[in-house]
């Protein structure tokens, strides 16, 4: 066994995160400190002379990125077919002999689970110039009581996942706690499409409400949140940094690190109504399970009797 920790990118550390300005709350109390965030970059991959695909990723060891996409695709049955493999502003432009098939056959896209791939990026101006969102002295204000409790009934986790410890959760709260919708998924963004569908569906307004998530904020998910009027994302991990300048620009709230009695405000601390001494457990097990079930259920119901109004042909597209 190694002596230490492998680290196969300990090289590119410094390129892989950024200290931002973030806003703690323990104890009852606020404090601002230096936060380290993980850092994304769009990488494109350019084939032939052709543009291929963007992805978000980590900075550091693109031309290895691209090289195992490629493999991993289908795309390079072997590395004698590379002819050149060269790094520039944009990504990786790769020349390479016989793949003129496996390109095509990528264009039929197939959208995945998320994590850079199965989801369209816009840039935060895009989002921006689409959402129309309002200022900040207008977006709603959120107990911190209630952030506790809304993320404790997603930390308990949804049936499926207590059966398989495979699936991401998203949950829709009101200011006042009142779970919307709630949806588990193999990927994050997915599940973040279907609880916006079913409250969208259901007939209810998304400009009080914020969005509770199991995985980490990238800036694929503040630009997909942005073009809703939820004005405040909450997850039990971190936002990258790119999500976090996303969403100041954005005007979207991003809290992170929610634990027993505290959180991490990335992002309009203001929306945050602190209550000095009163604590929650926001690392809920199974005890919460029931809480769960019941905005699962809920959201269910919500969502079939939605479903009830569509017209029959493409209604589970």
């Amino acid at each position: 066994m190694p002596e230490e920790p492998l680290t196969p990118q300990s090289e590119e550390t410094s390129a892989g995160l950024s200290l931002l300005p973030a806003f703690f709350f323990e104890d009852g109390a606020w404090r601002e400190a230096q936060e380290p965030l993980p850092e994304e970059e769009p990488v494109t991959l350019n084939l032939n002379g052709r543009e291929l695909i963007t992805m978000l990723a980590s900075p550091g060891l693109r031309r290895e990125l691209a090289v195992g996409f490629l493999y991993g695709e289908g795309i390079l049955d072997r590395l004698e077919q590379l002819k050149s493999l060269e790094e520039d502003e944009a990504g990786v432009r790769i020349e390479a002999d016989d793949v003129e098939l496996g390109a095509r056959l990528f264009e039929r896209r197939v959208l995945g689970s998320g994590c850079g791939k199965g989801v369209t990026f816009l840039s935060g101006l895009d989002a921006f110039a689409e959402s129309g969102r309002p200022p900040v002295e207008e977006l709603p204000r959120f107990p911190v009581t209630t952030i506790f409790g809304a993320a404790a009934q997603v930390y308990g986790g949804g049936p499926l996942y207590r059966r398989t410890r495979g699936t991401h959760a998203a949950a829709l709260f009101t200011v006042g706690g009142e779970a919307l919708a709630f949806a588990e998924d193999i990927g994050r963004h997915n599940a973040v499409d279907k609880v916006v569908g079913r409250a969208l569906l259901a007939g209810h307004g998304l400009r009080e409400t914020f969005l509770v998530v199991t995985g980490r904020i990238s800036s694929e998910m503040v630009s997909k949140t942005a073009k809703t009027p939820v004005p405040l994302i909450v997850s039990k991990s971190v936002p990258t940094a790119m999500a976090v300048r996303h969403a100041g620009r954005l005007r979207l709230g991003i809290v992170g690190r929610v634990r027993r009695g505290s959180l991490v405000a990335f992002t309009l601390p203001e929306l945050i109504q602190a209550a000095p001494g009163k604590r929650a457990d926001a690392d809920g097990g199974d005890t919460d399970s029931a809480a769960v079930d019941g905005a699962a259920a809920a959201s269910a119901a919500a969502g079939a009797a939605a479903d009830d109004d569509r017209p029959g042909p493409g209604r589970d597209a």
